[in-house]
């Protein structure tokens, strides 16, 4: 499929603030995991785990600030605080599905690139009807690096033999927009409320910068 001026073959998503409108509870969930330790969160808390899954976040969390807990403690309480949200309220950013099925008809392979865990994310797919378009899930739990490394990419990439430049990213957030960006990926910057103050540089850092998912609907369109 032609797409950014490239034959475009696969298609890796993001899901947080990329596909679903689920970066505030994340947020939340640390408020209230450090406010039941009469802490504040951190300042670079949320840059420190936002990209590296669920194991690797708890250990630093342990490691770093809370070295008295356990790490499969933290794990299960921040699932517990989560998973009722992903499997029941947090919606679709709007028009995603549409473009899945754009993506999907027109003989793109669509996969997930998530540092979020299976747990949480397998109920959330479920429910928004989103599971059949993807031919992989692949999560950051699996992978050696979050994504401050092209390697959760590469993996995906290299399962269908697609080439880097046969592959478009869509991610919401700064770090791994710059690494898909810097390892020669195509990227598609999307717009979350929660990561504007990094705006510039995510635009700087795609090929693409949308707002909503309609501004993708309606290139295709043209193509």
């Amino acid at each position: 499929m032609l797409f950014l001026g490239k034959n475009i073959k696969l298609a890796i998503f993001d899901l947080d603030g990329t596909l679903i409108e689920s970066t505030s509870i994340w947020t939340d969930i640390d408020r209230m995991f450090f406010a039941k330790r009469n802490m504040e969160i951190p300042p670079t808390y949320g840059t420190e785990i936002a990209h590296v899954g669920l194991n690797k976040a708890a250990k630093i969390t342990v490691e770093k600030y809370l070295p008295n807990e356990d790490v499969e403690s933290i794990k299960k309480e921040w699932l517990d605080m989560s998973i009722q949200a992903y499997r029941e309220t947090i919606p679709l950013k709007e028009n995603a599905l549409e473009v899945l099925k754009i993506l999907h008809d027109n003989g793109v392979i669509i996969a997930l690139a998530t540092a979020n865990s299976k747990d949480i994310y397998e109920p959330c797919l479920t429910r928004l009807k989103m599971f059949e378009h993807f031919a992989t899930i692949v999560d950051v739990n699996s992978c050696k690096e979050g994504k401050n490394s092209p390697e959760i990419y590469d993996k995906i990439a290299t399962m269908f033999g697609v080439k880097r430049e046969e592959t478009v990213i869509f991610e919401d957030m700064l770090v791994p927009i710059k690494t898909a960006f810097k390892a020669g990926y195509n990227v598609v910057g999307v717009y979350d409320k929660y990561s504007t103050k990094d705006e510039k540089v995510v635009i700087n850092n795609s090929h693409l910068y949308i707002k909503n998912y309609l501004e993708i609907i309606n290139l295709l369109k043209l193509i």
